[in-house]
């Protein structure tokens, strides 16, 4: 192509390719060294306290997520800190009582502070969990799900809870027979399993009855941990097919064949009907009436009997550590339950909703090992919102990591001992305990469904397992709590201890 005189002259006028490059590195620089100037000094998240890393960048806040360690480290946060710290650019960690209501609860006609998109991880948002429903579908499964978890209904589910305890007895019998030491953790894990499934699914899982895993709980912690790195990768973009490509590809596969299972099971539920209200009865009659379809029923009975299963397990093995980590605290447990019940058969649903004991010791067992340990973010209105007295601007994410919030000593005096005593002492020392603290069912609209399910079912098996048998921690897990990580709940490991039967 020809070029005149004049077009020669306006080229020589541009910069030269390496003035071009010389340009480029200085924008970039200028960019890289503002952006964490203004996050650190001038963004409206500047005045709260926290890690500078954090204040700069995700990644850091990211780190720690996939290390397994991040509410700990919260904690320790918090502990320096205060009741606010800054954890990522845009997101906040509150440890006060306070901010439970300010955060969770209803607000009194102003707009609610929603939950975090970056934590929705339903498959298909067109078919959301209870969970990540926005508010008016939250609303409408909850109605329908709360039949199944009334105290009415709890009555009539009362065969199934007791047919699975008593099995687990049985089956702990014929094992210590053989082999008195055991991993606690697996038979809790099978008896909350069986119990799930059988309330969501009218089929048992027989993992009592088989003493092993059934194939779909060996993978509920993958399902957990694909949860928890959809949560941490989508804080970067949110498009599922790449975050999938990133994940290891194992996970990704084994929680492909788990919603299979599922799919698989909501079907045969469907051609069943029990004798008492289980979790899909409203569901399944919502379908038939149209209101809802085939993946809706599978994504909530999924999101069901992991979360109806796992927590309770780990509630219930921290609390085994706890009792045998603290045996004046297992003495005064074990007089409650052996002389308030005469017989086994004397132990149900009402009868254990007399004792007072077990409710400290289950009650600060989850004050020091609460099962969700984490935080779950809330995101402030557009307009903003005025928390704890702290006005934030909007779309501001913000969070209570339980752990750090029931071991804060601006919420209980002795935060690291294990005293049940303290839930009803007259000791002036606990006065000023702030009980509203712990809300390990979380708070507000969106709390857990299942907590009365969970607070019976924790009571009948702890109850029979304490009636009938003696228990000794082995040296191996002397320090099991601080064996585990937290990928969203705590990757539990073995607790070994001896099981025999109680001399009477």
């Amino acid at each position: 192509m020809r070029i005149d005189q004049g077009d020669s002259d306006w080229l020589r006028l541009l910069p030269s390719f390496s003035a071009l490059v010389l340009f480029a590195i200085l924008g970039i620089t200028a960019y890289a060294t503002t952006i964490p100037i203004y996050r650190i000094w001038f963004h409206p998240l500047a005045r709260f306290p926290g890690p500078k890393i954090a204040a700069v960048t995700r990644l850091w806040w990211a780190r720690q997520q996939l290390g397994g360690r991040f509410p700990l480290l919260v904690h320790e946060l918090h502990l320096k800190h205060g009741e606010i710290v800054r954890i990522a650019p845009n997101e906040l960690s509150f440890s006060g009582a306070a901010a439970w209501k300010d955060i969770y609860g209803f607000r009194n006609g102003l707009p609610e502070n929603r939950k975090d998109p970056n934590e929705n991880t339903d498959a298909d948002h067109r078919h959301p969990t209870i969970i990540n429903a926005n508010r008016q579908t939250h609303g409408d499964l909850r109605k329908l799900l709360s039949n199944a978890f009334s105290d009415k209904t709890l009555k009539g589910q009362e065969p199934v809870l007791l047919h699975y305890v008593d099995l687990l007895i049985a089956r702990l019998k014929e094992e210590s027979a053989k082999e008195p030491v055991m991993d606690i953790v697996r038979w809790y894990n099978y008896v909350t399993f069986d119990i799930i499934g059988h309330l969501a699914f009218y089929e048992p899982f027989d993992c009592l009855k088989n003493t092993d895993y059934h194939p779909w709980m060996s993978m509920i912690f993958n399902a957990i941990l694909y949860v928890h790195w959809i949560r941490t990768l989508q804080r970067f973009f949110d498009v599922r097919s790449v975050i999938l490509r990133i994940m290891p590809k194992k996970m990704v596969e084994r929680r492909r064949w788990h919603i299979g299972l599922v799919e698989e099971k909501v079907r045969r539920r469907k051609t069943r009907e029990p004798e008492y209200v289980d979790f899909m009865s409203h569901l399944l009659k919502a379908e038939e009436a149209g209101r809802l379809t085939i993946p809706d029923l599978v994504a909530n009975a999924n999101l069901m009997v992991i979360a109806g299963s796992e927590t309770t397990a780990t509630i219930l093995s921290g609390t085994t550590y706890f009792l045998l980590t603290h045996p004046h605290v297992m003495k005064t447990l074990k007089e409650e339950i052996r002389t308030a019940f005469s017989s086994p058969d004397d132990i149900n649903i009402a009868e254990v909703s007399k004792l007072n004991y077990i409710n400290g010791v289950l009650d600060e067992s989850f004050r020091l090992y609460p099962p969700a340990a984490g935080s779950h973010p809330r995101i402030t209105p557009v307009e903003g919102a005025n928390i704890v007295g702290e006005w934030l601007p909007g779309n501001t994410s913000m969070g209570m990591a339980q752990y750090a919030v029931f071991r804060s000593p601006t919420n209980f005096a002795d935060p690291d001992k294990f005293l049940p005593e303290r839930w009803f002492s007259t000791d002036p020392k606990y006065a000023n305990d702030k009980r509203e603290a712990l809300q390990p069912f979380s708070f507000g609209p969106r709390n857990c469904i299942g907590r009365n399910l969970a607070n019976i079912e924790m009571r009948l098996i702890l109850a029979k397992l304490i009636w009938h048998f003696d228990m000794e921690l082995m040296p191996e897990s002397q320090d099991w709590i601080g064996q585990q990580k937290i990928y969203t709940t705590w990757e539990k490991v073995p607790l070994k201890i001896k099981v025999v039967l109680a001399e009477r």
